[in-house]
């Protein structure tokens, strides 16, 4: 539907290398093109509304990848595939993949800020998979014009992903990862929801660090109002005396243990029963049922220069290393709308506001932690947060493990986290190791009551933590690769060096790309007793496995001889390390 309900006879057609058409319409045209490291750039010049479109046969096409938070990544239909984007919501980028895992079609358009929507899917009439942007709104207003950057030559579909969010981001800044961002955290969130306190958090602790954690993510409940589970008291963003009488001198206590502190904020939540509330109403037309608080409407330099200043305070005053920033997509229900304020879109307004809000953290406390969380995840922002979170999932170690990947793909200098991992503390402590091993390509966040974690279970996640720190530059650091997106990324790997990593989530044959590594450890994310594998090496090889983590840990090593396919007997729940001759 997409080729017929929008005037493609009226289109301009490029061909474009790998049986790709590019289609232009309206006020835009192709003013340039060229190809840079199998990536071909097309420059789109525009002097009015119109669109763009793509399409390519379909082939042995899968799925579609995208950075939303769909839930799924088959392949919709054309009148059903939508991603809106902004600065604080997805990005315009996508990634159609064949069930042998090489990408058909990777594309990323520049346009990181301002809003839009990708419309996508497969054209029942033409057998076809089309993508179309249209260029309507503010970016019809973009005088410079946009690129659009296409994968020309055929790769692994992870790679393209990758390649296309490099390209699209060109020469913004990273933010310096903070030394917080790279270790594991402990959250109250899932751990003691909004009933917290100085004494509540004192007493996990002691246990956080020992088990391997190096921050404390202090979250919803510490601020005055902050009860109830809901939002109605959020605005002032100052302590509950009664659960934090010293705020400050409690962060002081948790430095002295080793532990960095950040802290939650979800600034642009204005709640009736907050002191803000009289003040800033005429800036906040929205109320969100769901969250029973008033969204602030970024796009006022008043609401900006409060929310920039507020963060600002809260890391001078009470001693933090950092923000956990909340709630930012929820500026996206000003979307479309008439602005009373100084800029007309919501993107442009949030980029402006998150940039203020680096700076003056920057200044208070250089080298500062600020963490973001899916849904925003553009490129655009990825310069105002080293840290970028998997979207709340509680107790899903699989859903967990698709969104850290999903991550992993499109972020560009950023450290991805886990959502906080919980489980029942009743349960084996193989709970608690499944819901670890999902999140190991990314940086775990324990969320649970560790002062009364029974011992067994504490014994666990120290043995998996310490494995995942001995193996965090090659999780973090890695090229990642993954089975298909639409099987929920069923194995991964992350390759550093002469490293190899990986990890599988089920019944999923393994591969093992293995020239050039010496060291090869493998996650066994199931209950079966053996892993089947391909090999790549042109030779048989040996190598001693020994067991990291489960109930075999201590046991002896043994010989396995590494030939073109065969069982790895890595036990159920555990990690091994081979030592390949």
């Amino acid at each position: 539907m997409l080729l017929e309900d929008h005037h493609l006879s009226l289109i301009e057609w490029t061909e474009l290398p790998r049986g790709i058409r590019l289609g232009t319409g309206g006020a835009v045209r192709v003013s340039g093109q060229g190809e840079d490291g199998g990536l071909v750039r097309i420059r789109l010049a525009m002097q009015g509304e119109g669109q763009v479109v793509l399409e390519l046969p379909l082939g042995d096409a899968a799925g579609y990848w995208n950075p939303g938070l769909s839930g799924g990544r088959g392949l919709p239909a054309d009148w059903a595939g939508r991603d809106a984007f902004s600065a604080v919501r997805s990005a315009p980028i996508g990634a159609l993949y064949d069930a042998d895992g090489s990408s058909r079609l990777a594309f990323g358009f520049d346009c990181l800020v301002h809003e839009g929507e990708l419309q996508f899917g497969v054209s029942e009439e033409e057998k076809t998979f089309v993508v179309r942007l249209p260029i309507e709104g503010r970016l019809a207003e973009l005088e410079s014009g946009l690129d659009l950057v296409v994968v020309g030559e055929a790769m692994p579909y992870a790679r393209a992903v990758r390649a296309v969010s490099e390209a699209v981001r060109a020469d913004l800044p990273v933010r310096p990862p903070s030394t917080a961002s790279r270790e594991p955290v402990y959250s109250t969130w899932y751990a003691h929801s909004q009933r917290i306190s100085e004494q509540v958090i004192e007493a996990d602790v002691a246990v956080a660090a020992e088990l391997g954690c190096r921050s404390v993510f202090i979250d919803d409940g510490w601020q005055r109002f902050g009860d109830g589970r809901w939002y109605a008291g959020c605005g002032d963003w100052v302590p509950d005396e009664a659960k934090f009488p010293d705020l400050a001198a409690f962060s002081g206590r948790l430095h002295a243990r080793g532990l960095d502190v950040v802290l939650w904020i979800a600034p642009l939540l204005l709640g009736e029963q907050s002191e803000a509330f009289a003040r800033l109403r005429g800036f906040a037309r929205h109320y969100s049922d769901g969250l029973r608080a008033w969204v602030l409407d970024p796009r006022h330099p008043e609401v900006r220069a409060h929310l920039v200043e507020t963060c600002a305070r809260l890391v001078r005053d009470y001693d933090l290393d950092g923000l956990k920033i909340d709630f930012l997509n929820n500026a996206m229900v000003y979307a479309g709308e008439p602005s009373t304020g100084d800029l007309a879109d919501v993107g442009e307004a949030m980029t402006v506001l998150l940039r203020g809000v680096a700076d003056v953290v920057d200044l208070e406390r250089p080298g500062a932690l600020i963490e973001f969380r899916q849904p925003y995840v553009s490129p655009a922002v990825a310069s105002y947060a080293d840290v970028v979170r998997a979207d709340d999932c509680p107790a899903d170690a699989v859903q967990n493990r698709r969104s850290i990947l999903d991550l992993r793909l499109l972020a560009n200098g950023q450290i991805v986290h886990a959502d906080p991992i919980m489980w029942d503390p009743t349960a084996s402590p193989d709970a608690a190791v499944r819901q670890l091993f999902g999140a190991f390509f990314g940086v775990p966040q324990i969320s649970m009551p560790l002062a009364s974690l029974p011992a067994s279970h504490r014994a666990e996640v120290a043995a998996v933590l310490r494995v995942w720190r001995e193996l965090r530059d090659v999780l973090l650091d890695g090229e990642i690769t993954a089975g298909l997106p639409i099987d929920g990324y069923p194995t991964a790997a992350a390759r550093l060096g002469d490293t190899l990593f990986v990890a599988a989530y089920g019944a999923s044959v393994v591969d093992l790309a293995l020239e050039g590594v010496r060291r090869l450890v493998v996650l066994n994310a199931s209950g079966a007793g053996q892993l089947a594998y391909r090999s790549s090496a042109s030779a048989p090889v040996t190598a001693g496995l020994t067991v990291l983590t489960g109930e075999a840990l201590g046991a002896a090593s043994i010989s396995v001889d590494l030939t073109a396919h065969g069982f790895l007997p890595v036990p159920p729940w555990s990690i091994a390390e081979l030592a390949i001759d």
